[in-house]
């Protein structure tokens, strides 16, 4: 049994909406939950995946979302498909300044590079879906 695409799609979803993702290495179930060490509050929405997960940890995979210095290499790449100067000259000045994440998707969302950066994005998280994949030995089409 394989990940299909949809799945990838499903995992890179969970991601980038902030979630941990685990498969369960055997049936390929996907469950994404917020991360567990930071639950604060009503974790009633996940406690039967998160019991399930804990009493069978060995039975699952987790992927994490990418660490910072990696999703800001995924934004600096992003930079070299742009073809506006203005835009790039922008982008890059917000790389190097201050809350360069948040400023960078107030960039983008008010350009007409919003769809591109979501493919693009989406490319690359793809890309890292796969490697972590990979890692944990579970196949994919």
């Amino acid at each position: 049994m394989k990940i299909n695409s949809t799945q990838i799609q499903e995992i890179i979803d969970g991601l980038l909406a902030g979630f941990n993702v685990y498969i369960n290495k055997e049936t390929l179930e996907i469950a994404n939950i917020p991360d567990i060490d930071e639950l604060y509050g009503d974790t009633e929405l996940w406690e039967e995946d998160i019991t399930r997960i804990e009493s069978e940890w060995l039975d699952y995979a987790l992927i994490t979302k990418m660490e910072s210095r990696e999703a800001f290499r995924v934004m600096e790449g992003f930079i070299d498909v742009v073809d506006d100067i203005r835009l790039k000259g922008d982008l890059i000045k917000i790389l190097n300044r201050r809350s360069p994440f948040a400023n960078f998707k107030a960039e983008i969302d008010d350009s007409e590079y919003r769809q591109k950066w979501f493919d693009f994005r989406n490319v690359k998280y793809e890309e890292y879906v796969k490697e972590q994949l990979e890692i944990e030995d579970i196949e994919y089409e």
